[in-house]
């Protein structure tokens, strides 16, 4: 797949061809999310900086991509470790079925130090036991948002006795943006990179 191919349903846009704000949105992304993609091991962007992934479809309104990386900034400053992180971000990429997704997090989550064994499992709609009990309970909560559509009592008294309430924000948000992120990379079928 060459790098043209990587923008899907959406041409990567090049430098020449941005706005003055698109371009501040895209200088953004890659100051904040292509530098964690490039110390996680997984590209966000083609070498000549052109944006890719979910990113691509940010610079076509700039007004709602800048409040999205606005959005991610403060949940990614809320507290919640990496492991739990990458743990819901991967099941999002289970549910989904994402590629890019799939991609890019699984780069991450290895990153984050989570072990091979567990990322395929988590890949395949698992919970697996080799993560830690934060870890496990938010992919409980994934799970239960996105497949069953509710949260039990008892699931909820769990999570609260692990997470502060500001912290159980955190994660539904986390949730909401990977699900977010999943439904712009279906509907515009962005791939994941060779």
């Amino acid at each position: 797949m060459t790098d043209d191919e990587l923008g899907g349903r959406l041409p990567l846009l090049k430098d020449a061809d941005l706005t003055e704000p698109q371009r501040a949105l895209r200088d953004a992304v890659l100051r904040t999310r292509g530098q964690r993609a490039r110390a996680a091991g997984y590209r966000a962007a083609t070498d000549d900086g052109r944006l890719i992934g979910p990113f691509n479809a940010l610079l076509r309104d700039e007004q709602i991509g800048t409040a999205k990386l606005a959005w991610v900034t403060a949940v990614s400053q809320a507290g919640l470790g990496a492991e739990v992180v990458e743990s819901v971000i991967l099941t999002v990429a289970w549910i989904w079925d994402s590629p890019y997704i799939r991609y890019a997090h699984t780069a991450a989550a290895r990153s984050a130090g989570i072990r091979t064994p567990e990322v395929s499992s988590l890949l395949a709609g698992e919970v697996p036991a080799g993560i830690g009990d934060e870890a496990r309970l938010a992919v409980r909560l994934t799970r239960a948002l996105l497949i069953d559509r509710r949260v039990g009592d008892a699931l909820y008294a769990d999570l609260l006795r692990v997470f502060d309430e500001r912290r159980l924000v955190a994660l539904v948000e986390l949730i909401g943006q990977y699900t977010n992120t999943a439904a712009t990379v279906a509907c515009f079928d962005v791939p994941a990179p060779a």
